[in-house]
C-alpha cells in the first residue's frame, strides 16, 4: 500500500483543519503529495456561488502554500454540490488518492441512528483507505492498534488481513510507533494462538490481544486499555443489512475511542 498521494477533505465549516495538519506531517515524513479538496454549497452563506468559490479557493491556496513551504507538493480542487460525501468519493477516485484524511468528531448514538453520516458513507464506499482525524497529538512514538480477523478463511478477509498487517508494519516503520494487534473471537474452541500471531505479525506476544467478544466491544476495550492513538480497522464491502452493520460498527468504534481511526476496505 504505497502512500503516494493523500487527499485531504477541507471542511469549510471548521476554523481549524486537523486533517490537514495530520496530512501535512505525514506527507513531510513519507514523501507523499497532498491533494486539498473542498466541496462547497449555498449553505455556507458567503453571498452566492461566485463569492463562496472565491473565498474558499483562497483558503485552499493558502494551505497549499503552507505545504510548499514544508517541501510538500500540493494541488487543490473545489467542487460544488449538496451531496458532498459522495462527491468526495468521486474526487478520491478521480485524483487516484492513496488515502483520504478527514476531520471527525463524536456523534451521539441518536445522531448515528437517525441518518447515515458522512463518516459512514466514506468508510463504506471510498475507493481507498480513510483516516478519520480526531486526535491532534503527534503520531511519533505512539501506539497503533490494528484489528485483524485471523479466523476467517474466505479470500476477501484473508486479503483484508494482509492489507491491514502490511499497512500497520509500514506505518510503524515510518513513524517509529509501537504496533499492537487485536483479534476478537466468539468460538472458545477455536481461540487464536497468540504465539502464532506474534510470529506472523512480527511483534512481541504482549502486543497481541486475543479477547472473546464482539469486534466492537473488544476493539474499544483494548483501545482504552493501551491508550491507542490510532486504531486500524478493515471492512469487507457489502450491501444491504450486512453493509449497514459493518458501517455502524465502524462508526461506534470511531465515537467510543479517543483515537484516530483508519478504515481499510
Amino acid at each position: 500500500m504505497s502512500l503516494s498521494k493523500i487527499m485531504v477533505v477541507i471542511d469549510p465549516t471548521w476554523d481549524n483543519q486537523p486533517a490537514f495538519e495530520r496530512a501535512l506531517e505525514s506527507a513531510h515524513m513519507t514523501g507523499a503529495r497532498l491533494h486539498l479538496y473542498a466541496c462547497l454549497n449555498d449553505a455556507l452563506g458567503r453571498g452566492g456561488k461566485e463569492a463562496t468559490e472565491t473565498y474558499y479557493c483562497g483558503l485552499l491556496e493558502g494551505l497549499a502554500d503552507q505545504s510548499e513551504n514544508r517541501g510538500v507538493e500540493a494541488s487543490v480542487e473545489s467542487d460544488w454540490g449538496d451531496d458532498w460525501p459522495r462527491q468526495v468519493i468521486a474526487a478520491a477516485a478521480r485524483c487516484s488518492a492513496s488515502m483520504v484524511f478527514k476531520n471527525s468528531f463524536v456523534h451521539s448514538n441518536v445522531q448515528r441512528e437517525m441518518r447515515h453520516t458522512s463518516d459512514w458513507t466514506l468508510m463504506r464506499l471510498c475507493p481507498c483507505p480513510v483516516l478519520m482525524v480526531k486526535n491532534v497529538q503527534n503520531w511519533e512514538k505512539r501506539r497503533v492498534l490494528a484489528a485483524v480477523d485471523s479466523q476467517s478463511m474466505d479470500e476477501a478477509h484473508i486479503k483484508l488481513n494482509t492489507q491491514i498487517v502490511s499497512f500497520t508494519q509500514q506505518f510503524v516503520d515510518a513513524y517509529g510507533s509501537d504496533a499492537h494487534f487485536v483479534c476478537a473471537y466468539t468460538d472458545r474452541n477455536n481461540r487464536p494462538e497468540t504465539g502464532q500471531l506474534s510470529a506472523a505479525y512480527g511483534v512481541p506476544k504482549e502486543y497481541i490481544h486475543t479477547v472473546e467478544g464482539s469486534a466492537y466491544d473488544v476493539i474499544t476495550e483494548i483501545s482504552h486499555k493501551i491508550a491507542a492513538d490510532l486504531v486500524i480497522i478493515g471492512t469487507v464491502g457489502r450491501s444491504g443489512i450486512k453493509g449497514q452493520i459493518i458501517g455502524n460498527t465502524s462508526e461506534r468504534i470511531l465515537d467510543h475511542t479517543a483515537s484516530d481511526v483508519l478504515v481499510i476496505n
